[in-house]
């Protein structure tokens, strides 16, 4: 019978420890220095060749609230709207804040900015930014510079040239945004190779979307006007009369408020700054990430030369 103590020695003694791991390394340690000198080497090569990137970040802050639309004076009015025949509670009240931020995750608004905005080559051809210079390296590879043409490899329904939509796809990878949900704070984030047209676009994206907003709204408000006036003309009902009335008192608020804020839906509370430090890649993670890797890889083929020595021993 085998006692305890022969067994705890039996098994510890075809155990494989650190120890083992670590002798077997140290037999091959000029292999394994090299190794990792050339791992590091290569991930410095790479990491080098990797192009900075800048982002900066933007708070807003909500200018209004809510938009008072139609629908929330027509449920105080409750039947006077339904006589006058006017749909006042189908759209209730809007935030103006949560619209903004689906315009900028909107493709269709993206698309317009990229267009309105002269950006389909630096967001689609940038290779680089130029510290010295101060300028966008555009890569050959996708535009010649020399021809003002496009000569990318594209695999269809994709062109040489991109679509407006393929560049407004790459534009929102580009931009991150978040809502503080109990101060209603807006953070727009935007990363480039170039921190002073990462900048510029974050400011012209808050102020286009506030412009489109208060374009929107004016052109409802305007709409909303005219069918109210049609309706006053058309009834002879007090009260009916006043409540339409206090409906084109709301929209004329709505109308000269769009007139004369230029912020409209966002407020700027810190605004854009220029990056004077990048924001990724992170060069030395990179080079030390990759050398563990190899190191554990080497313990993995270390681990796997010990077990099969302790096997052919067991044999012997």
């Amino acid at each position: 019978m085998v006692q305890p103590e022969q067994y705890v020695a039996a098994r510890t003694e075809g155990q494989l420890g650190l120890a083992d791991i670590a002798a077997q390394l140290w037999q091959y340690k000029v292999s394994v220095f090299f190794i990792l000198f050339v791992t590091a080497a290569i991930s410095s090569w790479a990491a080098l060749q990797m192009p900075n990137v800048y982002r900066t970040t933007s708070v807003l802050a909500p200018a209004t609230e809510k938009k008072a639309g139609l629908g929330g004076l027509g449920s105080q009015l409750g039947g006077l709207a339904s006589i006058a025949c006017v749909n006042l509670s189908a759209s209730g009240a809007v935030d103006r804040t949560d619209l903004a931020m689906e315009l900028l995750k909107s493709k269709d608004f993206l698309a317009s900015f990229v267009k309105e905005n002269d950006l389909l080559v630096p967001i689609m051809a940038a290779k680089r930014w130029d510290l010295v210079t101060g300028q966008i390296e555009l890569d050959p590879e996708v535009y010649n510079e020399v021809s003002k043409t496009w000569v990318r490899d594209a695999v269809l329904p994709r062109l040489p040239e991109p679509s407006f939509l393929e560049a407004a796809e790459r534009l929102s990878e580009l931009i991150e945004l978040s809502k503080d949900k109990t101060t209603g704070m807006v953070k727009i984030s935007l990363e480039f190779y170039s921190p002073t047209l990462a900048r510029d676009w974050t400011q012209a994206l808050v102020k286009t979307v506030n412009n489109e907003i208060r374009r929107r709204d004016i052109v409802e408000s305007e709409s909303s006007i005219s069918y109210l006036n049609q309706q006053l003309e058309k009834t002879q009902i007090n009260e009916l009369r006043s409540a339409l009335v206090q409906l084109i008192e709301e929209q004329t608020k709505t109308l000269m408020l769009a007139n004369i804020r230029s912020e409209y839906a966002l407020k700027t509370v810190d605004p854009a700054f220029l990056p004077e430090e990048k924001f990724k890649p992170r060069r030395s993670i990179i080079v030390l990430f990759s050398v563990c890797g190899i190191m554990l890889l080497l313990s993995l083929i270390a681990y796997l030369r010990c077990l099969k020595q302790k096997n052919n021993d067991r044999k012997l």
